[in-house]
């Protein structure tokens, strides 16, 4: 079960780091890719399940169940690994302790559990790698698992959609549960190729990608998908949503403005200030920060300069601030330490049931 213990540490970060290639750090991952052996399952995502989940941590404590460290909140990141994109994997490893950082500060109350995936083209041998929703070390683990390939085989657009897709249909967060959403963001800088298609969902997720779709709680006709900007608007109904779009490509904008909302797309010089752009993004919906001291937010605590954090206070203003503070039981959700009937319940117990310390031995019952 896990613990307190179980949080990205920067001295667990440095010691899972001086095992791995830092140049590279999924060169491993390539080596089984080129014997053959394809994809890790931890990150294939037609591997152990499909559905990624979030789930609560929970720890037995008497007749009850302990909170351990809040209730889950998923961040998940997909991430465009095509053409020049190639060392982006390097780059999210080498900020993780960063952005995990900066992602616990605004998600304070929260136990923060992180997906990060990647993306690339059909024409590549794979579309798509997404890692479980992990907490800890093996976060940083499964990014050394990934493989980017980094061809750029079919430029003038990638297939992020098929990651849209696992977000929307393949994905069960707890936070759901209470009312409220998670955070889900993209980067890129393409358009998304259209449409999605029946033979490539097979492809990443499995023969049974439907069926699964169906144990999440949602019914697609296989003969009737989803368009892009259908699978981001089911997205939406559970996920506060970001398109990164890097180099303000005129064609891309096109593009993501017809999928998704303006006020959701983040327009972006290169990815070196993403774990500061994410966290400024969550602190905003979240409430726990505003325009006015976002700057000091970005200066004290992320450490940037003055011109950096109105770069990215320009870059966020628009979005849906406090959007998460609106939504339905935000300043009721459980919180660390509280107790439940249940593992899987939804609600903490008043109750504290007493244990039978009667030793009459228990009779056998045989059927």
């Amino acid at each position: 079960m896990s613990n307190d213990k179980d949080v990205l540490t920067d001295n667990v970060y440095k010691d899972f780091k001086s095992k791995v290639n830092t140049d590279h750090v999924t060169s491993k991952a390539q080596e089984r890719h080129e014997q053959g052996l394809g994809l890790d399952p931890l990150v294939d995502p037609a591997s152990n399940g499909v559905i990624r989940r979030s789930l609560n941590r929970m720890e037995p404590e008497g007749l009850l169940f302990r909170l351990v460290m809040g209730i889950a909140m998923l961040v998940e990141e997909r991430l465009d690994t095509t053409g020049s994109f190639w060392r982006n994997v390097d780059i999210a490893f080498k900020v993780l302790p960063r952005t995990y950082e900066l992602l616990k500060k605004v998600l304070g109350r929260y136990d923060l559990q992180m997906i990060n995936a990647i993306f690339a083209d059909a024409l590549d041998n794979y579309i798509l790698c997404r890692s479980h929703a992990e907490m800890g070390i093996k976060i940083a683990e499964q990014m050394t698992l990934m493989v980017p390939e980094g061809g750029g085989k079919g430029n003038h657009g990638e297939d992020p959609q098929y990651g849209l897709f696992a977000g929307a249909y393949l994905t069960s967060a707890d936070i759901n549960r209470y009312g409220l959403k998670y955070y889900d963001f993209t980067v890129t800088d393409e358009p998304s190729h259209e449409p999605v298609l029946k033979n490539e969902l097979e492809r990443v997720f499995g023969k049974e990608v439907f069926d699964r779709v169906r144990e999440n709680g949602f019914e697609i006709d296989p003969n009737n998908l989803p368009s892009v900007k259908q699978v981001i608007d089911k997205l939406l109904e559970r996920a506060h949503a970001f398109v990164f779009l890097v180099d303000r490509d005129d064609e891309a904008n096109e593009y993501w403005t017809k999928v998704i909302a303006q006020n959701r797309i983040i327009y972006l010089e290169d990815t070196s200030w993403l774990p500061e752009v994410k966290a400024a993004i969550i602190g905003l919906t979240e409430g726990v920060l505003t325009l006015s001291n976002l700057e000091d937010f970005l200066i004290n605590e992320a450490n940037v300069s003055s011109e950096v954090a109105r770069m990215i206070k320009r870059a966020v203003a628009g979005i849906p601030i406090g959007a998460q503070a609106l939504l339905e039981n935000f300043d009721k959700i459980p919180l660390k330490g509280d107790l439940f009937k249940g593992k899987r319940d939804v609600w903490p117990t008043d109750e504290i049931p007493e244990e039978d310390d009667s030793e009459e031995p228990t009779k056998t019952v045989w059927l």
